[in-house]
Formats: C-alpha cells, sequence, structure tokens
C-alpha cells in the first residue's frame, strides 16, 4: 500500500462516518445517540488527513521528478559514485527486510473492511438472534442497590390510565417493586418480537446499551395469549403483568397478558 492508497483508505474511512451519521441514522445501529457528533468531526477529521496525504504525495513525486531532470548530467547517466551505489543497496537492503518507509505493510488492507461494511452490508441493529443467543434477559440488581426510585411514571398514574414504558422499566419494576404496583395496571410496551423456539408463545424484547452494540443487554417479557409474529418484527402491546407467587426477584422472566397487539414501524432508535 503506497501514500496515495493510504490517503484513499483515509477518505474512505471518513466517507464512511460521514454517511452514517449526516444523512441517515445509520449509526444508531450499533452506537448511541451521543456519539453522533464524534463521529462526524471523527470523520470529517479522516478526510481532510487522506486528502492532504494524496496532493503530498502527488506534489512530492513531481517535485522529485523535476529536480531529477535538472540536476542530471550526461555522466551520471553512465556512472554512479561509490557514495550513490552503497546508498541504493542500502535501500533495497531495507526494502527486502521489510522496511520500506515509503510503503505500509500489506495488512493495512484490512483498515477498507469497515467501509466495506457500512457501503456494501450496512449491518442491521441487533436483534432476535441477540436475543436468542443469549441465555437469559437481564437480572434484578442485587439488593444493596436497589434504590426504589422509579422513573416509568407508574406510580403518577390516574385509574384506568395506560402507562407507556421501556421494557427496562417494566422488567425492573417488576422485580425490585416490593409493594407490587404493577399489579392490575395496565401498560404499553413496544419491542421487537422473539418467538419461543420450544412453543407457542413469544417475547417482546428490546436491547439496552451503555455505550455500543457491544456491551448491549437483553430486556424481554414473555407473551403467550396471542400467536407469536415473525421474528424481528415490531409491535406495541398493550396488556396487564403477570403477577407471580412467590418472591418477585427469584421470577426467571416476567409475563404480560396482552389485551391489544398492534404491529409498528420500526423506530428511529432501536435500542433503549
Amino acid at each position: 500500500m503506497n501514500r496515495i492508497a493510504q490517503g484513499l483508505t483515509l477518505v474512505l474511512l471518513g466517507a464512511a462516518a460521514l454517511t452514517s451519521t449526516i444523512p441517515t441514522d445509520l449509526y444508531l445501529n450499533w452506537v448511541k445517540a451521543g456519539f453522533g457528533p464524534f463521529l462526524i468531526a471523527a470523520g470529517a477529521v479522516m478526510v481532510l488527513l487522506g486528502v492532504l496525504v494524496i496532493v503530498a504525495e502527488i506534489r512530492g513525486e513531481g517535485d522529485a521528478v523535476e529536480e531529477r531532470h535538472e540536476q542530471e548530467e550526461p555522466a551520471a547517466v553512465h556512472a554512479q559514485s561509490a557514495s550513490a551505489v552503497e546508498r541504493d543497496y542500502e535501500e533495497a537492503y531495507d526494502r527486502r527486510r521489510g522496511h520500506d518507509h515509503s510503503r505500509a505493510p500489506g495488512v493495512a488492507w484490512l483498515l477498507l473492511l469497515p467501509v466495506l461494511a457500512v457501503f456494501v452490508v450496512a449491518p442491521p441493529a441487533l436483534g432476535s438472534y441477540t436475543v436468542e443467543a443469549t441465555s437469559g434477559s437481564s437480572g434484578p440488581p442485587p439488593e444493596d442497590r436497589r434504590s426504589g426510585v422509579f422513573d416509568d411514571g407508574v406510580e403518577e398514574a390516574a385509574p384506568g390510565e395506560v402507562v407507556t414504558m421501556d421494557i427496562r422499566q417494566f422488567v425492573m419494576r417488576a422485580w425490585i417493586d416490593e409493594d407490587r404496583l404493577l399489579a392490575g395496571q395496565e401498560v404499553e410496551l413496544t419491542g421487537f418480537a422473539v418467538p419461543e423456539k420450544d412453543g407457542d408463545g413469544w417475547y417482546l424484547a428490546r436491547l439496552q446499551m451503555a455505550c455500543c452494540a457491544a456491551d448491549a443487554v437483553v430486556n424481554k417479557v414473555y407473551i403467550s395469549n396471542e400467536p407469536a409474529p415473525e421474528a424481528d418484527t415490531w409491535w406495541t402491546v398493550r396488556g396487564t403483568w403477570v403477577e407471580p407467587e412467590g418472591e418477585i426477584f427469584e421470577v426467571s422472566e416476567h409475563e404480560l397478558t396482552a389485551l391489544e397487539v398492534q404491529e409498528v414501524t420500526d423506530p428511529p432508535d432501536p435500542y433503549e
């Protein structure tokens, strides 16, 4: 990979970052929205550096050719000084040993893989496969870290009011609210469908991430009284919590009795 190829690689990497953030929300499939400005800045810097590298290399080659023509003498065409021969030998020796600094190692071409991933493959957001590959959903926090403070609006809800919640908020309250305020409360949850492998039920799931898709945590609710829809389709489900017997934090997964199921368009941000 010569210097011009290195510059083009930087330009393509920067363009991949910019095209996934400015004209589209594609970057939300992999990172949180707060990282958008940083991706834009990084992409712009890489494009600028790539252009500077290419321009400098083209100018350098032109100057070198011009200088060589000006300094050439007829006698120099037929003979070289001993020092020039020695210098050429050392440069050739360095190239054989991998010390040619005018070229990057061949492994540098691997930098183009992210470009191909964005422009050709465009990996989607994590979905049902991730949920199926995960042994279980996120569990309740340890007892010494349970603050008992919720931000889901259940306590403020008027009688008969349907509370719209994140699946994260639902499972957290279902696991640690010892007052069981969810009992009998109608809630509305939105997520993607994950059909049960062995059975007729399905999960309404959503992924929660701290910074990027690599640290995503599964939040899911089991539904058994409605036919399982197609995997990875998005749904809004209105229903009530199936109150478990015994200690709520010992329940492996929580269940929702669906009262109304409606298919919806994928939300702009697929993560919670």
